[in-house]
């Protein structure tokens, strides 16, 4: 994850276990997700981050999405927003496609 995905979920986190019910719930997806990508990773591309294909997962029971760049040469997926899908806008450093 980078630095700024690991501060969105953090914050993401923090909000669940303010004030829903089924505190661990983003917690639990989120980690879920990571093991789904690290498995499968190939999600049709969303949009761009510094020119590089983006792909997005939703976390289905939290209504995030996370936003993630496949790095095929280094055998590594990045995850580089984690973003309520409810907010009603992308994360700002994503340039989606024109749909």
């Amino acid at each position: 994850m980078t630095a700024e995905a690991q501060r969105q979920a953090r914050a993401e986190r923090t909000w669940w276990r303010a004030h829903r019910d089924a505190k661990h719930l983003f917690s639990q997806e989120l980690r879920a997700a990571r093991s789904v990508l690290a498995h499968g990773p190939k999600h049709e591309v969303y949009g761009y981050f510094d020119g590089i294909p983006v792909r997005r997962l939703l976390l289905e029971k939290t209504r995030c999405h996370l936003y993630y760049i496949v790095l095929e040469q280094e055998n590594l997926v990045r995850i580089v927003a984690v973003w309520g899908a409810m907010k009603g806008a992308d994360p700002i450093s994503i340039e989606p496609l024109d749909r």
